[in-house]
């Protein structure tokens, strides 16, 4: 990524406040402004190439190489200026500095007065690296004073407190180390789907309960990231009533001690996703209303422009999941009409994953009304793209529904490839997944039989696989995204798909 590109994010990912004060920042200055004039246009709707070209011919042949490294360098000292009157951290950092000029000029009872304030925030807002890093700069200071006024039994408690800080220190770290490791698994492995690969993951649970015994101090922190692990264990794991449990303490927490969240707040929506994410694959549909309108609050907050829109993405994603689930086709096809200008036109300003479930959401969609062309072209886009998205999960499933659409397209010399390929590439894990075996198995008896008795009887001997299937609790973590057992049964009985979707709703309340 060059510094044009660069430039481009930037400009995009900023709020509307920050926009707003970095207008008033720039309106105080003098001299030549030509890179407000190169922001104005990065500001609007138009590609990368078109902005540059569009800056030289209206400012006359000046140098868009330099506005842009201009307006870079303005944008980052404005965002910093901002983040002095926002953020506790760069306060804290700021009475540091002070403390500092204030010792290097002898006022050494100023200096400590900094410090003890600076002390103060640290414990409140419970950031030990500045907590340790004041408590060290204290007795730095005190040294060189000689330790005036200071005895050794009071001089032995505040090394003694830098101690306990930098084993709570290593105890978070420890404890942070286990939850990325499992969050890379999570991302790029999936969710477990065998007593084997939920085995796997032993290792990292022993470590955590190991941790949890030898940690005298829980504060926010250690609890979060002890709440944040075992809810997103028991999701892996399929045991959806304890995760959303967990979530659940772990969203109380959060709403507890809002002047804890960072900004953005990650760890917050990462709490938000697990428990829709649960509820979803419970099927508890009806449950999901509460938790959506908490993204949803958070969408209208003032956070960056980035973040923003990846929580935009994710109530498009829960909602439109949650109405397709539901057989609520038409309004889950005005959600999407809806949601055109705000989210599906910034597609590329999305992380991977996300453009990714944008694009699957958006097939399944046209799938599941019988609009094959639409869908096909929404898969296309996923196709299309090499090798960008092969390491997702979603990719595995999105192979899978692409089955089923060259199925109905009538594509049959599609399918040995393409199955024969989906099976190397899980052959890893030792087995072939029963979901994915009977779906295989049902698109290579395509084209279906036009005969009713044929077609009734076909469904019968399939019936019961499906029963074994829905008793799975690994299985329902592929079924979260499209219910294949459903459009089985629809396709083979020849019920609406809305009606049985709408069914299996009703069986779960």
């Amino acid at each position: 990524m060059n510094k044009a590109d660069s430039l481009f994010i930037l400009v995009k990912s900023l709020s509307k406040a920050e926009k707003r004060y970095f207008r008033l920042l720039t309106n105080l200055q003098s001299g030549d402004k030509a890179y407000l004039a190169l922001f104005d246009l990065l500001d609007g709707d138009r590609p990368l190439d078109e902005v540059y070209a569009l800056f030289e011919e209206e400012q006359q042949g000046r140098s868009v190489e330099m506005a842009a490294k201009h307006l870079y360098r303005v944008l980052l000292d404005c965002l910093v200026k901002l983040r002095e009157k926002q953020d506790v951290q760069t306060e804290i950092c700021n009475r540091i500095t002070k403390a500092g000029i204030l010792f290097e000029r002898g006022l050494f009872d100023d200096t400590l007065d900094e410090l003890s304030k600076a002390k103060q925030l640290a414990t409140d807002f419970e950031n030990d690296l500045l907590l340790q890093l004041i408590r060290r700069t204290e007795l730095k200071y005190l040294s060189a004073c000689d330790f005036e006024g200071i005895s050794e039994k009071e001089l032995v408690g505040k090394q003694m407190k830098i101690n306990e800080i930098m084993k709570y220190s290593r105890n978070i770290n420890q404890h942070l180390q286990l939850y990325d490791i499992l969050k890379h698994r999570l991302t790029y492995k999936g969710y477990a789907r065998s007593d084997k690969q939920k085995e796997d993951l032993n290792d990292l649970v022993l470590s955590e309960l190991h941790l949890i015994a030898n940690n005298s101090y829980r504060g926010f922190e250690a609890e979060k990231l002890h709440l944040l692990f075992q809810a997103t264990y028991y999701l892996n794991s399929g045991n959806y009533k304890s995760a959303i449990r967990y979530y659940q303490e772990l969203i109380n927490l959060f709403e507890e001690n809002k002047h804890l969240l960072l900004n953005p707040p990650i760890y917050y929506l990462s709490a938000l996703r697990g428990i829709l994410d649960s509820l979803r694959i419970a099927g508890l549909y009806g449950e999901m209303s509460f938790f959506l309108s908490k993204l949803k609050e958070m969408e209208q907050s003032e956070y960056p422009a980035e973040f923003i829109l990846s929580v935009r993405t994710q109530c498009y994603l829960y909602e439109s999941s949650r109405l397709i689930h539901t057989g609520n086709f038409e309004t889950a096809r005005k959600l999407m009409a809806d949601s055109e200008e705000s989210l599906f036109k910034k597609i590329p300003l999305l992380g991977l994953e996300d453009r990714l479930k944008l694009h699957l959401s958006t097939a399944i969609l046209y799938l599941s009304t019988g609009e094959y062309a639409p869908a096909r072209k929404s898969m296309k886009t996923i196709f299309s793209s090499g090798k960008l998205y092969h390491a997702l999960p979603s990719y595995k499933t999105a192979r899978l529904v692409n089955l089923i659409l060259q199925a109905e397209l009538g594509n049959y010399d599609f399918f040995e490839n393409e199955i024969n390929s989906i099976k190397r590439n899980i052959r890893y894990e030792k087995q072939v997944y029963t979901t994915e075996k009977l779906l295989f198995k049902f698109v290579q008896a395509y084209p279906l039989p036009s005969y009713e008795k044929t077609r009734r009887k076909m469904w019968e001997q399939i019936h019961k696989e499906i029963s074994k299937i829905q008793q799975s609790k690994y299985e329902r973590h592929l079924l979260q995204t499209f219910d294949f057992l459903s459009w089985i049964e629809h396709k083979l009985t020849r019920r609406p798909f809305a009606d049985i979707l709408q069914e299996k709703r009703m069986e779960v309340h």
